[in-house]
């Protein structure tokens, strides 16, 4: 079966495997554990930030980011569509104890001017904004330029806020915007990344910032039951698909690009500008049932998911090939 669902759904691959079959591993609660303490140096160092904290997934990581940063009572400014605010269970709400300052405009991420528009002055009856969440990239397919980016996280600083970028799909970023991670961070105080999406680690998130910083999101992630004691055998797979995948993620670009070709010339509504990284966004045709497109689906071989906003979704990622487009390609021919 070829899954199209998420870039969240690899499996190991076979050099992946002998990784963590081989890893040395200690208990990580002490900090113990070589394979662990590897791959936080080795992020640190990709990154360039003083320090790193494998963690379990990307929420854990955002919400430890948001924790660490923040004080209760305080705000957080970030989009309506950003991951932290639409999909984490409303997480820094109970959590953190903060305020989310939400911003809607037409572009669907955060510009220089909604951080002057939403600046408020120091006053008694308003909550006090610390900290700026930023995405990249979006969780729609899209990136945002550098330069944008540039702009928002200098005059973010001049407020005195503090920068967490999410950057669960960071080197997806990357490589659509052709730069490197150092220059797609900029100035954040902090950034989170996926291990377990389109790099293909089964399991695992990166947090990074300062010493300070990640010694108080260690204590956070102990609070939240993120103590993984052995969690080499993890960080392990984590080393191996950023030494491995990286360069790879290129190939889930041009697979997604052939089939926003593909729906297009079966006539299919996609999101055209949209399709930066490994994700196309298409509309069903007004005759065609979403359940039963999806059940039909299934006898070509493919998994597929549902709508969201009325728009399907597919992701191309470490384990569609391109003979899981030959199947693509059967199936839209069939209907």
């Amino acid at each position: 079966m070829f899954d199209f669902r998420s870039d969240t759904v690899t499996r190991p691959t076979q050099g992946m495997k002998e990784a963590m079959m081989n890893a040395h591993v200690g208990d990580d609660v002490y900090g113990d554990d070589p394979s662990v303490n590897a791959l936080e140096r080795y992020v640190a160092h990709l990154t360039g930030f003083e320090d790193a904290l494998f963690v379990v997934s990307g929420t854990m990581g955002n919400q430890l980011a948001i924790m660490s940063h923040t004080h209760k009572g305080e705000s957080v400014l970030m989009h309506k569509h950003v991951h932290i605010n639409r999909y984490e269970v409303g997480a820094i709400s109970l959590l953190s104890s903060v305020y989310p300052k939400l911003v809607e405009n037409k572009v669907g991420y955060l510009r220089k001017e909604d951080i002057i528009q939403n600046f408020t002055p120091d006053n008694i009856h308003f909550p006090k904004i610390t900290t700026v969440v930023l995405e990249n990239a979006l969780s729609d397919g899209r990136v945002v330029d550098i330069s944008t980016m540039k702009d928002v996280m200098e005059l973010a600083h001049e407020y005195g806020y503090k920068i967490h970028m999410d950057g669960a799909r960071l080197f997806n970023a990357a490589i659509a915007l052709n730069t490197d991670i150092r220059t797609l961070i900029g100035q954040a105080d902090s950034c989170m990344f996926c291990l377990s999406k389109g790099l293909g680690a089964p399991v695992g998130s990166m947090l990074c910032g300062s010493k300070a910083f990640i010694a108080q999101a260690r204590r956070y992630r102990k609070m939240l039951g993120g103590g993984l004691r052995q969690a080499g055998y993890l960080a392990a797979a984590g080393h191996y698909a950023l030494e491995h995948h990286i360069h790879r993620l290129k190939e889930d670009h041009e697979r997604a690009q052939k089939i926003t070709d593909m729906l297009v010339s079966f006539g299919y509504e996609v999101l055209t500008h949209h399709r930066d990284i490994n994700m196309v966004f298409f509309k069903l045709k007004p005759h065609q049932d979403e359940q039963t497109w999806i059940q039909k689906a299934k006898a070509f071989n493919l998994i597929l998911s549902g709508s969201s906003y009325g728009w399907m979704r597919i992701v191309t990622h470490l384990d569609i090939s391109d003979e899981a487009l030959m199947h693509l390609q059967m199936f839209l021919a069939s209907l």
